[in-house]
């Protein structure tokens, strides 16, 4: 599969030829038949890269105010970076890409202005180093970001240290910390369906309410619900924003008023015929035309429901959104949101495999218990490891040695590492 995915010459030709010498006709038609494994982009344009381009321009300002030489020119810098956040990666015949990758650059420098990141003139200040450190597991280094500036994450865990029971593992503070972690780094959802074969058995046991994970502190959760909250108003703002330029019905070929499966398309205003009554005279025409609803970022077809630019939830914006904007799921670094509307303050369930592992330290029963296979569970291990690795060193650059918040990412990062590193064969 590596040799087809590179057949052919790059950036010249649309078709390469596969030749196989010497191989077993089973294993060609094998080869040929399997199913291809799903490839997915890693670039994504986030305020997080944002953050970062920020915080290493700052450095090379800095540098470069110092009198210290730079193997590059500041011009040369910008020209090199200033097309990442103003040219899209891919065309499309209907979004308008060019507008909204400039308008989401400009949101973004607005949504770390609201977290606290950045000041008025677009230095970057208080965790920004902290959440530029850890760009890679957004949204979790603005949540930890807003936790950790609030102290609600110390409270905590000051709070279940008393509660600790050395006998307990339940009790310890790293398990107290990974059911905090795990609403926000290589999250899962719950699974459809756990293995009815189960074994039952007395020792290893998961948590008390696996396969689901426990829910947040009231105080935590208050705070992600905020977050949550504001990033969804922030993406319904730059989404309006972004259709506000183009004029509903104005250019067929943005298909605002194309039927997606007929290709029909309908008329935007009133018959050709004319309007049906004199808006001077009629008593009717003035109420009929203040009841209609006004929206611009939601689709012609959407909106005949009688729903506006107000939008129920991310699933909503990303299905109903006019065609001129390219939204899908990632545009929204949000945490654990409910694909559908859900009550307000609601999270969608996640699954409790992190919070299981840290308890009983076997791979094998998260298959059991959580429905993850092996391969799949050491991967993520492994992944949740890193990122917790990540936040330690970055809070050993600013919090003291006896801070309990650092000690407990230290601590937790040591225990994940000597679980992975058992020999009996079951982790």
């Amino acid at each position: 599969r590596q040799m087809s995915g590179r057949a052919g010459r790059r950036g010249f030709d649309l078709l390469g030829q596969v030749v196989f010498l010497d191989m077993a006709f089973l294993k060609i038609r094998s080869l040929v038949a399997s199913d291809c494994p799903p490839l997915t982009g890693e670039f994504m344009l986030s305020p997080s890269m944002l953050l970062r381009a920020l915080h290493e321009w700052e450095i090379v300002t800095l540098e470069h105010d110092q009198g210290n030489e730079l193997d590059r020119e500041k011009s040369e810098i910008i020209r090199c970076i200033a097309p990442v956040f103003s040219t899209p990666f891919f065309r499309s015949k209907q979004a308008s890409l060019e507008t909204q990758v400039a308008y989401h650059t400009r949101f973004s420098v607005d949504l770390l202005f609201k977290e606290r990141l950045l000041n008025q003139n677009g230095y970057t200040r208080g965790l920004a180093n902290f959440a530029s450190h850890l760009f890679d597991i957004e949204p979790a280094n603005f949540i930890l970001a807003r936790l950790l500036g609030k102290g609600l994450l110390h409270k905590y865990l000051e709070r279940e240290q008393k509660r600790m029971i050395k006998g307990q593992r339940r009790t310890h503070l790293t398990v107290k910390l990974t059911s905090i972690l795990a609403w926000f780094l290589c999250r899962k959802r719950l699974p459809n369906i756990v293995p009815k074969d189960r074994v039952p058995r007395k020792k290893h046991l998961p948590s008390a309410d696996s396969p689901a994970l426990p829910a947040l502190p009231p105080a935590i959760a208050e705070e992600v619900v905020a977050y949550n909250e504001s990033v969804f108003e922030h993406v319904q703002e730059l989404a309006w924003t972004v259709a506000s330029t183009e004029k509903i019905g104005k250019d067929p070929q943005q298909g605002d008023m194309e039927m997606p499966l007929s290709g029909k398309t309908f008329r935007s205003g009133w018959d050709p015929r004319g309007e049906p009554f004199d808006k001077e005279k009629s008593e009717f025409a003035p109420k009929l035309i203040k009841q209609i609803t006004r929206y611009r970022s939601r689709s012609p077809f959407t909106a005949i429901t009688g729903d506006g630019d107000e939008f129920t939830c991310p699933a909503d914006l990303v299905s109903s959104a006019r065609n001129l904007l390219h939204l899908d799921m990632n545009t929204f670094p949000t945490v654990a949101v409910p694909m559908l509307e859900a009550p307000a303050g609601s999270f969608e369930p996640s699954n409790s495999w992190m919070v299981d592992f840290m308890i009983h330290g076997k791979i094998k029963y998260l298959w059991d218990d959580n429905g993850i296979d092996p391969t799949k569970a050491y991967f993520l291990i492994n992944k949740f490891k890193e990122a917790v690795k990540k936040a330690s060193t970055a809070l050993g650059y600013f919090a003291p040695e006896d801070d309990i918040v650092r000690k407990t990412f230290k601590l937790l990062h040591d225990e994940i590492d000597k679980l992975m590193k058992v020999k009996d064969g079951t982790a």
